[in-house]
């Protein structure tokens, strides 16, 4: 077996802006990218060779930021430009449960937050620091949206994220 031929997919995300009378204005459904150090706790973690994190966020982004192998929390404000305009005062958490054999998600609890102001979202993050525009902690996943999604005041933006193991037996 080479290292190379072994492929994470990550999370997938799916992220709905509910218009304040319920109905769906916007969805949007992708798979992410594990920054290199997440994917190192994703695989010391079970082992003990890390301490464990027991609780990650979700935040949302506006900048245009394309994330990498290197993507942290330092990128968090600046590269990433955090969407702080919600009405929640930290980052929501990432409630999540384990759904099935190889799953966690947070199907059950999404993560929401009430849109302050008319933006236009360009990505999202689950990171292990929960202060709204925050610069600490392990982002443990990033993606950049296919396509901006625009939101206004008064909407909700209600997000999955789920990851899953898939047991194989070729490659």
């Amino acid at each position: 077996m080479k290292h190379d031929e072994l492929m994470v997919r990550g999370f997938c995300w799916n992220v709905d802006v509910v218009n304040p009378d319920g109905s769906l204005a916007h969805r949007h459904s992708q798979f992410n990218r594990i920054p290199d150090a997440g994917l190192e706790f994703l695989v010391k973690a079970p082992f003990g060779d890390v301490s464990p994190i027991s609780a990650f966020y979700v935040g949302l982004f506006r900048g245009n930021y394309t994330p990498s192998a290197n993507t942290a929390a330092a990128d968090i404000p600046s590269n990433m430009q955090e969407f702080v305009d919600y009405s929640e005062t930290e980052r929501p958490l990432w409630d999540r449960l384990f759904e099935a054999p190889g799953t966690m998600d947070n199907l059950s609890s999404k993560a929401e937050v009430t849109v302050t102001q008319d933006r236009t979202l360009r990505g999202g993050f689950l990171c292990s620091d929960n202060v709204k525009g925050g610069n600490t902690g392990l982002v443990l996943s990033c993606l950049a949206f296919t396509t901006p999604v625009p939101v206004t005041a008064g909407q909700t933006v209600r997000v999955i994220a789920g990851l899953t193991y898939i047991p194989t037996n070729s490659i």
